[in-house]
């Protein structure tokens, strides 16, 4: 069990949509994080099973952007993600029972795609109240693509909608925005409503971390809906023709350059 989260944490979380607990995940628990991660990097392409996507960065060379729906498939994260302190914490914030609705590994290698502020709601349709969770594998800083959130505005509920399902970018302008830096094993819990956004990776070194999204359990199980939902709007992107097809997820806020497996 993890300890209480205290109530000037609490209230933080209320306030800005966002929270971050340095050190949450120990020294060993990171480790394996990290190994796990490096595992999961090297499994091949699938089509049925966990879902790899793939960019051309900036530096001229094709890397993974992100890895999907590997739960089912690794002992290790099942556990680190499904039960235990992590759950515990999530549901304290929550303030209920929670369940993983989907599961995810951004990379973010040197030269690698920045994603434009949005808000993560209108990508998950099934549901109404979900928080992510993203631990940190590598050092997360400015240069190297960390996540900025702009504070209090979680309250508004969706804000200003383009056509790619981001916040239009005068608006995006207009908001005030704070970096927030994270290092291994620290943990960043934030909202569906959160306004965020993170630039593109101009460092030396990754920027690798698990982004976590759980739903309250009182709606239901959605994760296997999800990823079948998913899967067959990428394919029907794919056979109309549609740029959508180019997304790594169904709002367009990936601002890389994505290649076809």
């Amino acid at each position: 069990m993890v300890d209480s989260i205290s109530e000037t944490f609490q209230r933080c979380w209320r306030q800005d949509g966002y929270l971050k607990l340095a050190g949450f995940l120990s020294g060993q628990e990171t480790a394996d994080a990290r190994v796990w991660v490096n595992e999961i990097s090297s499994w091949p392409p699938s089509q049925s099973k966990w879902m790899h996507h793939q960019e051309l960065t900036a530096r001229g060379d094709v890397r993974l952007a992100r890895t999907e729906n590997f739960v089912p498939f690794h002992a290790g994260m099942k556990s680190l993600l499904m039960e235990g302190k992590l759950l515990d914490a999530l549901e304290e914030l929550m303030g209920e029972p929670a369940v993983l609705y989907k599961e995810k590994i951004n990379y973010k290698y040197p030269g690698g795609g920045g994603y434009a502020a949005h808000q993560d709601a209108p990508a998950y349709e099934f549901i109404k109240h979900h928080v992510t969770c993203l631990v940190t594998i590598d050092p997360m800083r400015e240069e190297n693509g960390c996540l900025f959130f702009s504070p209090g505005r979680h309250n508004e509920g969706l804000i200003a909608l383009d056509d790619r399902g981001c916040i239009k970018t005068d608006v995006a302008e207009s908001l005030e925005w704070t970096a927030v830096p994270t290092d291994p094993g620290d943990v960043l819990f934030f909202s569906s409503f959160a306004p965020h956004k993170s630039p593109p990776n101009t460092s030396d070194e990754p920027r690798r971390a698990i982004y976590l999204t759980y739903n309250a359990l009182v709606e239901g199980d959605f994760r296997e809906r999800y990823y079948e939902d998913k899967r067959q709007a990428f394919e029907t992107y794919k056979s109309s023709g549609s740029d959508k097809a180019q997304q790594i997820s169904k709002i367009g806020h990936f601002q890389g350059k994505t290649v076809t497996q």
